[in-house]
């Protein structure tokens, strides 16, 4: 069964705590221990030593002026996209993307530091307020008309299910199970198409499930109150790996793409700094080890590209 392109990063809005809360199902007070387990692992933020990369003095001498001496590279994020970017217990920026961010700037000689942005309004800022963008950005011709990208990880939409699959869910075939996913993300889009197709062919529909958080979404099927998780594979391979057994991803990651981090189109040399940083820390393995840590290891990528044709 074809399913929709994706086209950006699953948030696709923010929506009002009143309405947050009414859309979502709740997750009912009988859960069980596994259930709550996992929502406490789903929040755990790893730890991640980054001591051990060097300055490459040949990249970091492709760094503009203006950033080598203001010694910061600036990243324009928007933290509600956990794993990749999000906020901290203590208000900090944590996440792959920020762990990338800093690792990016120990191979360029830079310290690093994170804004919290609208995700919509961060290309627009890129090359003023922003140097760059690491926000898990698709990259997409349309994308590519106003600023540069440097490729780093794939990503596309995935499935999770009880470990074991229970109820032997074929992520090919949902007509006639119960869908969890995170509210306000590209997923509330898959479910009603999804839907549509299944009552087309007179076919049992899909009982949408959505949730105010990813974490509760994936609770609930841990707790069998709802059949199968669905989200971009980012998401879905982090709550799998803090699920400790729990749930298994299941089905090949869908529509797959690259994710990028954007830099000014005018900015040439800073972009090629970026991608080279990049390619290092790919042939060192850092990258991977980053990836790893947050269960996403299976989103590496061999080498890094500025504007790659997808």
């Amino acid at each position: 069964m074809l399913s929709p392109q994706p086209r950006r990063r699953t948030l696709l809005r923010a929506l009002p705590a009143a309405l947050g809360a009414a859309a979502a199902l709740p997750v009912l007070g009988a859960c069980t221990y596994a259930s709550v387990r996992l929502d406490e692992e789903t929040n755990a933020i790893p730890e991640i030593d980054l001591s051990g990369i060097g300055e490459q003095a040949d990249l970091a001498a492709l760094v503009p002026a203006a950033i080598r001496e203001r010694g910061e590279l600036v990243n324009g994020a928007a933290l509600n996209y956990a794993p990749g970017e999000f906020v901290g217990s203590n208000g900090e920026a944590v996440g792959y993307d920020i762990d990338v961010l800093a690792a990016i700037g120990a191979v360029l000689g830079l310290a690093t530091r994170t804004e919290s942005a609208v995700f919509a309004q961060i290309i627009p800022s890129i090359g003023a307020t922003y140097d760059v963008g690491i926000s898990s950005f698709t990259i997409d011709p349309q994308r590519l008309e106003q600023v540069s990208m440097v490729s780093y990880f794939s990503a596309g939409m995935a499935y999770a299910v009880r470990s074991g699959n229970p109820y032997g869910i074929d992520p090919g075939d949902l007509c006639g199970t119960s869908v969890a996913h995170q509210v306000g993300t590209y997923m509330d889009d898959v479910v009603v198409e999804r839907d549509e197709i299944c009552r087309a062919d007179g076919g049992r529909g899909i009982v949408d499930q959505p949730y105010v958080g990813n974490a509760d979404a994936a609770t609930a099927v841990v707790g069998g109150k709802a059949d199968v998780l669905i989200g971009d594979s980012p998401v879905i391979a982090y709550a799998v790996d803090r699920s400790r057994g729990t749930l298994e991803q299941i089905g090949d990651i869908e529509d797959a793409a690259l994710n990028g981090i954007v830099v000014a189109k005018d900015q040439p040399e800073l972009a090629e700094a970026i991608r080279g940083a990049v390619q290092h820390l790919i042939d060192t393995g850092t990258l991977r080890e980053i990836f790893a840590a947050w269960g996403n290891e299976n989103g590496m990528i061999d080498i890094a590209e500025v504007d790659p044709v997808q």
